[in-house]
């Protein structure tokens, strides 16, 4: 167990951090202070542990390397100069960290113990889940898993220097070079990758029948190269899924796209020469379940077009980071099988939604490019939003954010709401502005049965009086719960007096606001089986909604009120 345990330590050295970079703002320790310290750590070492006997070379190394890691562990810690002066203080916190050293030790041995029983096939499957780097960190258990993590069918890197693990990959493809690999995921932060030979590597894992392939830049702001992603990726029988991350793709052959296996595909911040990219793509993928698409500004893709008889969920969302002054965005999802769609688009002018007959879940948060467009008109984006929820109508369970209500009610203000008429569940987040149209959004939702309130409060916008009056059919026949949740104050962008309004006047307009609301839901829900408030302890207290309640008429005489305090 002695020549595992110095490799253990030894290991422990390598992955402390520099100083410099563990405190950034304080001044390294010099030379002479460490040096100082490591004689210090010697001498208690020697009076608590007896010297090594044995003429193991790497044993008789153990000393030194267990002062080091020590000493490193210490300094890292460290505030100043003065905080280990005391020869008392230093041997107290030397002896919690090696009994820190030996807890971690002993789980660990624990671990491999459980592991050995396993046979090999089934341990390089559970490294398989590990980044290389730490699948490597298991060689020191035992002698068994010494070169154990040779055989996972999968690497898993990170770099800031694409050069420092370009002969680690071709060292390990080269080792493997009989065996398929599951997975390759190579994350970078450099410049020049195609100079470091990745697209070599992806076109050789692809053509050696690899199913996971995740490649991408994790800080870079836009791609630097636009040939990166090798060709026959279009065309692999084993690829299974697939994440590329700001990276340029190559035009897709002319005998067309297929990946007879690809289930699923995250796009992010990828750009292209062709503007169909996706659309092929998709055409080629026949049994593909899972797309998630994070839009670039420049990515050469003015229409997003999905269409997919296999697709179950799908994901896009285009912030308004960054445009383009007047050029003009769409998406276009005709997917029937489609089950689950999450739309955070803030840029696109047209937005269609077709042949979703199976769509159980949506959650909407976008603006629906509100101010965004110029040569659009009131009358086209009412039909476009329109349309949209049309397309959208037959969901079970909807989430949808304040700012797409706010745009909703603006530009739907003049013609009759869209129904949910399947809708059974509903979280919305309202301000109290919002809240005065909510009975009218409720009437669409004639088979609610859960409703969820996340409430806003925003300073500048609020209403004197909230006056409902309107009781949706909803309330009356199918709703047995609402959730009431308080979510952090937001105030409107630009408008700093809004700081300074005492917190006094604002707890006393949300008791005001909020009681109603309460009072409302509960004078008017026939079959209402459950009430959740959850506030703030602040919102709680001023609230008084113990004292409140008796003063409602409760339509549902079985209705269970529970009161939470929530954390803002």
């Amino acid at each position: 167990m002695a020549e595992p345990f110095v490799s253990f330590i030894s290991l422990l050295l390598k992955t402390q951090p520099d100083y410099a970079l563990a405190h950034p703002r304080q001044k390294p320790f010099n030379d002479t202070l460490r040096q100082a310290m490591r004689k210090r750590i010697t001498v208690i070492l020697q009076r608590s542990r007896p010297t090594p006997t044995t003429d193991t070379p790497r044993l008789q190394r153990f000393p030194s390397i267990y002062t080091d890691y020590l000493e490193s562990k210490l300094m890292n810690s460290a505030n100043s100069e003065e905080e280990y002066s005391n020869p008392r203080d230093l041997e107290v916190r030397i002896h919690y960290l090696e009994k820190e050293v030996k807890e971690l030790w002993y789980r660990l041995r624990h671990i491999s113990d459980r592991l050995s029983a396993l046979p090999d096939t089934l341990i390089t499957q559970i490294l398989l889940y590990l980044p290389t780097k730490d699948s490597i960190k298991t060689n020191f258990l035992s002698k068994r898993f010494k070169d154990l993590w040779l055989q996972v069918p999968g690497l898993e890197m990170h770099s800031h220097e694409l050069a420092a693990i370009q002969n680690f990959i071709a060292t390990f493809l080269q080792i493997n070079r009989g065996s398929r690999l599951q997975k390759f995921k190579i994350t970078y932060n450099g410049r020049n990758v195609c100079s470091h030979g990745i697209s070599e590597f992806i076109a050789g894992v692809i053509n050696r029948g690899v199913q996971q392939l995740d490649v991408g830049s994790s800080t870079l702001k836009r791609p630097l190269t636009n040939d990166l992603v090798p060709v026959n990726i279009y065309k692999s029988n084993t690829l299974v899924s697939l994440k590329l991350a700001n990276v340029g793709m190559q035009n897709p052959p002319e005998f067309g796209v297929s990946l007879p296996c690809l289930k699923t595909v995250h796009l992010e911040d990828i750009t292209t020469k062709d503007p169909l990219i996706v659309e092929k793509l998709i055409s080629g993928c026949p049994v593909l379940e899972d797309l998630t698409v994070f839009r670039a500004f420049d990515d050469n893709v003015p229409v997003l077009r999905v269409r997919s008889l296999s697709l179950k969920r799908f994901c896009v969302k285009f912030s308004r980071a960054r445009t383009i002054h007047g050029k003009e965005y769409a998406v276009e999802v005709d997917a029937p099988g489609l089950k689950y769609l999450n739309f955070r688009d803030n840029l696109s002018d047209k937005v269609v939604a077709k042949n979703l007959s199976s769509l159980f879940k949506i959650d909407i948060d976008t603006q629906f490019s509100f101010g965004m467009s110029t040569t659009i008109t009131v009358q086209i984006k009412q039909a476009i939003i329109s349309d949209f929820l049309k397309g959208v109508s037959g969901v079970r369970h909807m989430i949808i954010s304040q700012p797409t209500l706010k745009i909703l009610y603006a530009w739907m203000n003049n013609g009759a709401f869209t129904k949910f008429r399947n809708l059974t569940r509903l979280e919305a987040s309202f301000c109290t502005v919002l809240l005065q149209r909510l009975p009218h959004f409720l009437e669409g939702c004639p088979k609610l049965k859960h409703l969820t309130l996340y409430l806003l409060y925003l300073k500048d916008l609020e209403p004197e009086n909230l006056e409902l009056t309107v009781v949706p059919q909803c309330l009356l026949c199918t709703l047995e719960c609402v959730e009431v949740k308080e979510v952090a104050t937001v105030e409107k962008a630009g408008k700093k007096r809004a700081r300074y309004i005492k917190k006094t006047k604002v707890s006393k307009h949300k008791k005001k606001i909020w009681i109603e609301l309460v009072r409302y839901i509960l004078e008017n829900s026939l079959v209402l089986k459950k009430l959740v408030l959850c506030f703030s302890s602040a919102t709680n207290s001023v609230l008084e909604i113990s004292e409140a309640l008796p003063t409602f008429t409760i339509r549902s005489p079985g209705c269970e009120i529970i009161n939470h305090l929530t954390s803002l």
